[in-house]
């Protein structure tokens, strides 16, 4: 589907700036390992909490197995959940999109690297901060996201001083559905938001 990848393309370079980006097209699986274990030690150091894009093989085919490299940091993310990672998932074909711990120093197995170099930033970009939730969602989408929201706040019974977490945290789940179930982030904001609605309805 030729305009679904575009236009996650064309959202991950939105999304994922070059400096929030490791690609890792043509390592082996063993260097690939390492460069990613790095890679993701170095950005916790700087920026707990951030939300990265680990890009691994671009011309994989739906259906089939991961590649060695593929698979190889499908294993590393899975050893680092839950230490030096919150979470992680598919983001797009052939890349895997992760978000860094809150404190990453009371994970077991973190050790401050030391610093690195070529991993895309620069001396304007190195300090830049991720921009907030509500300019990260596309204008078009926000009214609905903010939506969602409310709802989920109201019915979970959680303050409005954590509406910006819940607000990222609805986008990030209208992207999975989007990419899992190939469809645009518009229809799939709709579906969440329909969804909400429905959740709202019952005692």
């Amino acid at each position: 589907m030729a305009g679904m990848n575009d236009l996650m393309r064309e959202y991950e370079s939105k999304r994922f700036p070059i400096y929030r980006r490791l690609d890792l097209q043509g390592e082996g699986p063993r260097s690939a390992r390492e460069r990613a274990l790095h890679w993701l030690q170095s950005r916790a150091h700087e920026s707990p909490g951030e939300e990265l894009l680990i890009i691994v093989d671009r011309g994989g085919r739906p259906g089939r197995p991961p590649s060695p490299v593929a698979a190889e940091v499908q294993k590393l993310l899975a050893e680092l959940q839950g230490r030096l990672l919150e979470w992680w998932q598919p983001f797009a074909p052939g890349s895997y999109a992760v978000r860094l711990s809150l404190d990453p120093r009371i994970q077991r197995g973190y050790t401050a690297p030391s610093a690195l170099t070529g991993d895309g930033r620069t001396e304007e970009t190195a300090g830049a901060a991720r921009p907030p939730a509500d300019q990260d969602i596309p204008a078009e989408l926000l009214d609905s996201a903010r939506q969602i929201v409310d709802l989920r706040l109201e019915r979970e019974g959680l303050t409005t001083r954590i509406a910006n977490v819940v607000l990222r945290e609805v986008w990030i789940e209208v992207q999975a559905a989007a990419m899992e179930n190939g469809i645009t982030f518009e229809k799939a904001m709709a579906k969440a938001l329909e969804a909400e609605r429905k959740s709202g309805w019952r005692e």
